[in-house]
């Protein structure tokens, strides 16, 4: 899914967040049936790291 809105720092993101059981907008745990996947993205501050952004429906579509 494109987002419209850029995602939020990973500096600033809680871990559950960079692992994708939270949304990266609001913080509410996800259920994986209902997560919208956001990709695997390079982490700026780590050579080599990944994160992987999700949200919960409401934000992800408030912001496509």
């Amino acid at each position: 899914m494109a987002t419209t809105t850029r995602l939020p720092a990973p500096d600033t993101l809680t871990d559950a967040q960079l692992r994708g059981a939270a949304c990266v907008w609001c913080a509410g745990r996800l259920a994986t049936a209902t997560a919208v996947d956001l990709g695997t993205r390079p982490d700026p501050a780590w050579s080599g790291a990944r994160w992987y952004p999700r949200a919960c429906p409401g934000c992800a579509e408030a912001r496509t």
